[in-house]
């Protein structure tokens, strides 16, 4: 019936307490509505024996409590519980929003169907898994940024270094640990002093003041990179205006200062490229 995740027998006995207490009976006249006695339903509470299936049930059924709750306690709970079992302390402890997320995901999300759910009625542990993955990803992508904007921060150039300079440096090296990570399959939140070592080292070889190149293969990356050379940019309007209006853009004559002011959606797209996932950027451009 169960999972990888066992009940714990003295929290079933301390869920079935409190609801003896919060419906005001005695031993005897809990067992009598569970048709049990006394001293059975006593080693249930004391936590001695672990309540089989029927009584749950039951005790389900006239409390108005899901089967679940007795034996993991509240979803969030239950999915913390998990997370903690397969060894991902630090990110349930740092990030408690992830357990948040896998809850949401499972009631609301798009994958609410009847196959995630187990016999108790809360998520499978295969659904925990799979979105968790996900969610770790994200979680680490937000970490090792943090990490390099502190590294950075601290730097002897910190101060030469322009805003929009730092956030393409965040950018790149990020977006490169993230890609070594991914091809290594080492998305692990736990190992966080790896990563600090990582960032440290990225950072400590990146080149600042060298014309910085973003990952093209999609279309935020090609335009961050094309609104960085005047020339290319020129080339772009260029491209739109015989699209949009069929007339040739030369970029002369005052036309500069559409150039500028095109290329200040630059630092936008470096933010925007910040904040998505690589699994929202196939979503936005699918071949």
């Amino acid at each position: 019936m169960f999972g990888l995740l066992q009940p714990d027998k003295v929290k079933v006995g301390q869920r079935i307490k409190e609801i003896k207490e919060s419906m005001n009976l005695s031993f005897t006249e809990l067992g009598n509505r569970l048709g049990i006695k006394k001293p059975t339903i006593s080693s249930y509470v004391q936590g001695y024996a672990l309540a089989p299936e029927s009584v749950i049930n039951q005790l389900s059924s006239i409390s108005g409590k899901p089967v679940g709750w007795f034996y993991f306690g509240d979803i969030e709970e239950y999915i913390a519980d998990y997370l903690r079992l397969k060894g991902q302390n630090r990110i349930v402890q740092e990030h408690p929003e992830v357990v948040k997320a896998i809850k949401e995901e499972f009631y609301t999300g798009e994958f609410k169907n009847p196959a995630w759910e187990n016999e108790v009625g809360y998520p499978c542990e295969e659904f925990m898994d799979d979105y968790f993955y996900e969610l770790q990803q994200e979680v680490v992508k937000e970490e090792i940024q943090k990490m390099v904007r502190d590294q950075i921060k601290n730097l002897p150039i910190a101060d030469e270094l322009s805003k929009q300079k730092k956030d393409e440096a965040v950018t790149i090296i990020t977006s490169g640990i993230i890609e070594y990570m991914d091809a290594a399959g080492e998305f692990n939140y736990e190992k966080k002093d790896d990563m600090i070592k990582v960032v440290k080292e990225e950072v400590a070889k990146f080149d600042f003041f060298a014309n910085s190149k973003f990952e093209d293969k999609y279309l935020i990356g090609k335009l961050i990179n094309i609104l960085s050379d005047n020339q290319q940019t020129i080339q772009l309007l260029n491209h739109l205006s015989k699209e949009l209006t069929d007339r040739t853009f030369t970029g002369l004559f005052g036309g500069e200062e559409l150039v500028e002011t095109i290329q200040t959606l630059r630092p936008g797209l470096i933010n925007l490229s910040n904040k998505i996932s690589d699994d929202q950027l196939e979503d936005w451009f699918e071949k």
